[in-house]
């Protein structure tokens, strides 16, 4: 099977997002990445194929879930909102950046209201 995204790929495009964030604080094998403290995705870095734990709308949740076997629920996160996909390349790479994309905007829109205006002047 071919490989999915790269974990620079994944990392860059996180590091991108807008008041992104990232440290170990798991440990060195899971990059997590925040805006204002929140986490928005984990990257496993020592797994292969690389995997990344990415927040969702539950129902969305259970519809990627279905479709792609490579998207599991996350070990230690709410399994409602929180899912793993390994990149193994069974899912898109567009589509993992969209799940990436996704994951920070609900995030995002949990925010204080002035952190969200203030990370919008920002962009």
């Amino acid at each position: 099977m071919e490989e999915g995204p790269s974990p620079e790929h994944l990392k860059d495009h996180c590091g991108r997002k807008p008041g992104s964030t990232s440290g170990f604080p798991f440990g060195g094998e899971h990059r997590v990445f925040k805006v204002c403290g929140k986490i928005f995705a984990v990257l496993h870095v020592e797994e292969s194929p690389v995997k990344i734990t990415l927040k969702a709308d539950p129902e969305l949740t259970g519809l990627l879930r279905g479709q792609y076997p490579s998207i599991q629920p996350a070990r230690y996160f709410d399994r409602r909102y929180w899912s793993t996909l390994a990149c193994d390349g069974t899912v898109p790479d567009d589509e993992a950046i969209e799940l990436i994309d996704t994951s920070y905007d609900i995030v995002f829109e949990s925010l204080k209201r002035s952190d969200r205006e203030a990370l919008r002047g920002a962009r």
